[in-house]
C-alpha cells in the first residue's frame, strides 16, 4: 500500500507563481498526496488563486496571520496526515516524478529519514537555466555540512516522526533549515537522489536583506554547532568567510550586480538537457486545475 505524502506549500505574496507550484504537485505520477496550502498574511491577493480550487486532498489554511517560515512549517508538521513531509516554496515547482521517486526510497530503505534531490535552477520568466544540487552531500564531513548544508531544502521529504522529533526553531529565520539539519546530523540518515526532481527559482532572485539575514542567521549556527563538531579554528575560519560573503554581497548591491553571486552556484545544461526539462515545466504550465 502507498504511504499517505503531505504536500506543504507556506507562502507569503508570490503572485502567479503559486498556480505553478500547486499545478505540480496534480501534475505527480504518484497520486496519494494531500496539499496544505498556509497563507502567512499574503495582501497580493495570492490566497484568491488557490481558494478556487475543487478537490478533498487540498487544504488552505488563512488565518491572517505572519508568523513567518519556521513557524508555518511546524504547524504543517502538526496539521499533516501523511506519513511522509514533502518540502516546497510557493515559488518552485516539481518535477512530475518527484514524489513517486523519493517514496520509492523510503520504501527500499526503512531506516532513510531524510530524503532531498538536485534541482533544474529556473529565472524569472520560468525558463530553465542550469542545474543544481547533484553532488552527494556527506553528512558524516561535518565540515563541508557547516560550510555547504546537507539538503537541498525545498526538495525535502522526510518521514513525519522525524519531523515531530525535530521541530524547526523559531530564532532562525532565513537558516531555520540549516540549523535544524545540522542539529540532527548526528541522528540522521540523510539519502540525496542526484538526478533534478525540483525546479528551483533562483537565478535573478538575490534579495539584499532576505540574504544578508541568512548570512547572521548561518553565523549563529556556527557558533552553537561548529566548535563541538569541528573545532574552535575551523569554526573561526568558516565564521570569517560568511562575513566575508555578507561584505561582498553588500558591495556587489552597491554597484547593481548582486546577481553575480549566483552565477557560480549551479551547472549548465547541455541543450538535449534543458530542452528535455523545459517541456517538462511548460507541461505543468498548461495543466488544468480542477
Amino acid at each position: 500500500m502507498k504511504p499517505l505524502v503531505t504536500v506543504s506549500i507556506p507562502f507569503k505574496n508570490p503572485g502567479k507563481d503559486l498556480l505553478l507550484a500547486v499545478k505540480s504537485v496534480f501534475a505527480q505520477t504518484f497520486e496519494n498526496w494531500e496539499l496544505i496550502l498556509i497563507n502567512d498574511g499574503s495582501d497580493d491577493g495570492s490566497e484568491q488563486l488557490v481558494k478556487k480550487i475543487e478537490d478533498p486532498r487540498v487544504r488552505i489554511i488563512d488565518d491572517g496571520k505572519n508568523l513567518g517560515l519556521p513557524a508555518r512549517l511546524n504547524q504543517i508538521i502538526a496539521e499533516s496526515a501523511g506519513e511522509l513531509l514533502a518540502r516546497m516554496d510557493a515559488d518552485d515547482a516539481m518535477h512530475p516524478r518527484r514524489l513517486e521517486k523519493q517514496v520509492e526510497i523510503f520504501q527500499h530503505n526503512p531506516s532513510i529519514d531524510v530524503v532531498d534531490t538536485c534541482a533544474y535552477i529556473i529565472d524569472k520568466e520560468d525558463k530553465v537555466v542550469g542545474k543544481k544540487r547533484c553532488e552527494h552531500a556527506d553528512a558524516n564531513n561535518f565540515y563541508r555540512a557547516l560550510k555547504w548544508g546537507i539538503v537541498l531544502h525545498p526538495s525535502v521529504m522526510a518521514k513525519k516522526d522525524w519531523y515531530v522529533k525535530n521541530p524547526y526553531r523559531l530564532d532562525y529565520p532565513r537558516a531555520e533549515d540549516r540549523e535544524l539539519f545540522v542539529r540532527t546530523i548526528q541522528d540522521t540518515k540523510f539519502y540525496h537522489i542526484a538526478e533534478p526532481l525540483l525546479f528551483y527559482r533562483f537565478e535573478g532572485n538575490v534579495r539584499l536583506n532576505s540574504y544578508l539575514q541568512s548570512y547572521s542567521s548561518e553565523r549563529k549556527v556556527l557558533m552553537e554547532y561548529g566548535p563541538k563538531l569541528i573545532g574552535r579554528t575551523r569554526t573561526a575560519l568558516l565564521y570569517s568567510r560568511s562575513l566575508a560573503k555578507s561584505s561582498i554581497l553588500y558591495m556587489l548591491s552597491i554597484l547593481g550586480l548582486e546577481n553575480i553571486i549566483n552565477k557560480n552556484k549551479y551547472e549548465p545544461l547541455s541543450e538535449a538537457e534543458r530542452h528535455h526539462a523545459q517541456s517538462l515545466l511548460d507541461e505543468i504550465h498548461n495543466l488544468e486545475l480542477p
